[in-house]
């Protein structure tokens, strides 16, 4: 499915956009975002919402996990022998909306360590900088670091997490490579979990920007349930330092 220069792309950078892969699953996903935007679990920061692991209780994202090209994209791009579903996460953002999505890893925000964790993120809409596109700074996963992860509703450091502080982007953005695309409905990122990336409120009045992540995890990945780390991703059943397994994070690849 992928070329070379497109995997050693994503392995440069650590973000790549992919055309078209999933034109054929818009209609269903957004029809499927509306019923799960009136879950009792929406999180709302200022028309800012998100919601996740909407594939373990409704048709049609459960689906998509199965039976979309996903977790093979996935698996390609990081180059690995499998590819098991960590979780789908949900975001959309109505226009006008001010709420920013901060400067972030991802990595730091889990209970997972070492290995890969690709996120493949499916654009529902036409998507520009203005529209709260994903903006990326090329490279920096490469950089050896994990920042501190921060609330998304509240800015707040997570309590009990490790690493430094995320550096002021915003104050002097001519200092770091930046990437955006502009993109159409089934048009997709997929970024590594240490790729540094945010995105502005949108300032569009008309468009919505909805969103579906799927992450993928490698055969490498170990869990590792650190203070600070998201608590709705804890596995009882799973040992510290061991693999991911069972039917909270299914083999897909």
């Amino acid at each position: 499915m992928l070329t070379e220069g497109q995997i050693k792309q994503y392995e440069t950078d650590g973000v790549i956009m992919l055309s078209g892969v999933f034109v054929d699953w818009v209609d269903r996903l957004r029809g499927a975002t509306e019923r799960v935007l009136t879950d009792d679990v929406v999180r709302n920061t200022g028309g800012f919402s998100r919601n996740r692991d909407m594939w373990m209780r409704d048709p049609d994202f459960r689906a998509f996990a199965f039976e979309s090209p996903a977790a093979e994209v996935a698996r390609q791009l990081m180059r690995s022998e499998t590819a098991r579903l960590y979780f789908d996460h949900l975001f959309v953002k109505e226009p006008g909306t001010e709420a920013p999505t901060p400067w972030h890893q991802d990595m730091p925000y889990w209970p997972a360590k070492g290995g890969q964790i690709a996120s493949v993120w499916v654009t529902l809409d036409d998507v520009t900088r203005e529209s709260s596109g994903l903006v990326y700074v090329r490279g920096s996963h490469q950089a050896g670091k994990a920042y501190k992860p921060v609330g998304f509703s509240d800015g707040n450091v997570k309590e009990g997490s490790d690493g430094e502080g995320m550096p002021d982007i915003d104050a002097d953005p001519g200092a770091f490579d930046l990437l955006s695309w502009n993109m159409k409905p089934g048009d997709c990122l997929v970024h590594h979990p240490f790729a540094i990336h945010g995105a502005s409120g949108n300032t569009s009045i008309s468009i919505r920007r909805r969103a579906l992540s799927t992450r993928w995890a490698d055969e490498n990945v170990r869990y590792d349930p650190r203070p600070g780390s998201d608590q709705g991703l804890l596995d009882p059943a799973l040992e510290p330092g061991g693999p991911l397994a069972g039917d909270r994070f299914p083999l897909m690849a």
